[in-house]
């Protein structure tokens, strides 16, 4: 079991429009690799990813549907953001459920 924990809506900290890119296009490379997550654990900015708007969201629903990725979206943050009505994609979680999930994982990738 491979878990990402996914802490913004962006990989890096330089350039905020080349992250994004950089991330939407992590989520594409993702679909095509040869091992796939089990679950994607979204907090922070990083439950952005899941609202319509996201240029990542075709390749996050295809992981969800087809490919039987997890999608669990911190509920605190997607409260502090005002948008857990909003979300396109995943299951709202909290942190209990997101804290078991890091421990049953056999190896967590932070993004």
């Amino acid at each position: 079991m491979i878990a990402y924990l996914i802490t913004s809506d962006a990989i890096g900290s330089q350039d905020p429009e080349l992250g994004r890119l950089l991330m939407r296009n992590f989520f594409l490379k993702l679909l095509s690799a040869s091992v796939k997550p089990s679950h994607l654990l979204f907090l922070e900015r990083g439950v952005q990813l899941l609202l319509p708007d996201s240029p990542a969201l075709d390749a996050l629903k295809i992981l969800a549907a087809e490919m039987n990725t997890e999608l669990l979206a911190c509920q605190t943050c997607l409260d502090y953001y005002g948008i857990k009505e909003k979300i396109a994609v995943g299951k709202i979680s909290n942190m209990p459920e997101i804290i078991e999930t890091l421990h049953e994982a056999e190896k967590v990738i932070r993004l």
